[in-house]
């Protein structure tokens, strides 16, 4: 069996409620998971509640999987993009 080590570019939209606020989630997918993480657009602000991101993640498909993995541990919601699943060839 082979491993696929090939880069995949993967839009993800995801939603991080207040109370995560405080921890490195994004941060996370970059250093644990090895991802390049691109943000696209975010919406922030003081006392908002939730924070809203629109992130491009560049790395294998299992790199990938396992951070949604990561992200679906923690109860945040994501939408992900299935027509934005592309080799980086």
């Amino acid at each position: 069996m082979t491993i696929d080590t090939r880069s995949i570019n993967q839009d993800i939209r995801l939603r991080i409620p207040e109370d995560l606020h405080d921890e490195p989630v994004i941060s996370q997918l970059t250093s644990r998971y090895g991802l390049v993480v691109n943000i696209i657009s975010a919406t922030l602000g003081v006392n908002a509640g939730s924070g809203w991101f629109h992130l491009s993640l560049k790395g294998t498909h299992a790199q990938i999987q396992n951070a949604i993995a990561y992200l679906n541990d923690l109860d945040i919601e994501i939408w992900e993009d299935e027509h934005d699943f592309n080799t980086g060839l």
